[in-house]
């Protein structure tokens, strides 16, 4: 088996024991990007489409399963450690039918593989109790460097389901690096604003040509008085080295934070609102259910 996934999972679990036990949760609980946690994200996509023409008739389902730990470490003064460690399974089953040929063929390919690994760093403060920012970078762990037949079917499969946000999670035959940074901002009572921006460049280790993606997301946040809430995210992924550039996705989500807890809960659906992911409610499109359980401490 590959070390390096297992360093990545080292890393996190020194990440979880090192932190220290202070109050469950910051003073301003809806600033994210201070702090320590941990959390569990859960990705699940699934999609068929059929053509028929004559006699012909050909049938293709996806189904792709994203699992990721990810960890942020308050280590000294402002500074944050960064840690992810990706996991994915997918399948893709295909069949063909034709009277007139004599053929009813079917068959799958998929299999369970581990993503890139991802360390980094960032810088967070506050500017006042209703603002806060962010700036830092990262680097992945190129694992997947030769994939067979079964874990090209599984990155089809997983690979887009966050409508191209994240690829460096499980881009293959790439070093990926990453350049992010935003703001969180309390703008009304219980109303939270978050934007951020990143720049992911993909450095080709095997063949392969250089990846340029920009991502951009604007997210509303209702926090209520109880445990539930709510609110709204609109991102955009710009792939400059694809000729399709742009790739807009919404994703309106629900929220679980219990007050005086450090355990939160987020549930959403992201849909890929334009070509070629979307309109994500149609036939063979994406509209991913994404969750996500974490704990700050």
């Amino acid at each position: 088996m590959n070390a390096k996934p297992l360093l990545s999972s080292a890393v996190l679990l020194s990440l979880w024991l090192a932190a220290p036990s202070a109050a469950a949760a910051e003073k301003n609980g809806w600033v994210r990007s201070q702090g320590s946690r941990a959390e569990i994200e859960l990705d699940v996509l699934s999609k068929s489409a059929d053509w028929s023409m004559a006699d012909v008739d050909a049938e293709v389902s996806t189904f792709g399963l994203t699992f990721a730990l990810v960890g942020q470490l308050k280590w000294h003064g402002r500074i944050h450690l960064d840690a992810e460690l990706p996991l994915a399974y997918g399948s893709v089953s295909a069949s063909f039918r034709s009277t007139r040929l004599g053929v009813d063929e079917s068959g799958s390919a998929g299999s369970l593989l581990f993503g890139n690994p991802t360390l980094g760093a960032h810088y967070a403060r506050d500017l006042s109790r209703k603002l806060a920012v962010f700036v830092g970078g990262s680097l992945s762990i190129p694992v997947l460097s030769d994939p067979n037949a079964d874990a090209r079917a599984t990155l089809q499969a997983t690979l887009p389901s966050r409508a191209y946000f994240d690829m460096y999670r499980l881009i293959p035959q790439h070093l990926p690096l990453r350049v992010r940074g935003g703001v969180e901002a309390e703008v009304a009572t219980r109303l939270v604003y978050r934007a951020d921006a990143a720049v992911m460049l993909a450095l080709p280790t095997s063949g392969g040509g250089t990846e340029l993606v920009l991502e951009q997301s604007n997210e509303l946040e209702l926090r209520t008085r109880g445990a539930f809430g709510g609110g709204v995210r609109l991102q955009t992924a710009l792939t400059l080295t694809q000729e399709d550039l742009a790739q807009l996705a919404l994703e309106p989500f629900a929220t679980y934070a219990p007050p005086k807890s450090a355990f939160y809960g987020r549930a959403g659906l992201l849909v890929a609102l334009d070509p070629p992911l979307g309109f994500g409610l149609a036939e063979d499109k994406i509209a991913t259910l994404r969750l996500a359980v974490g704990h700050r401490f």
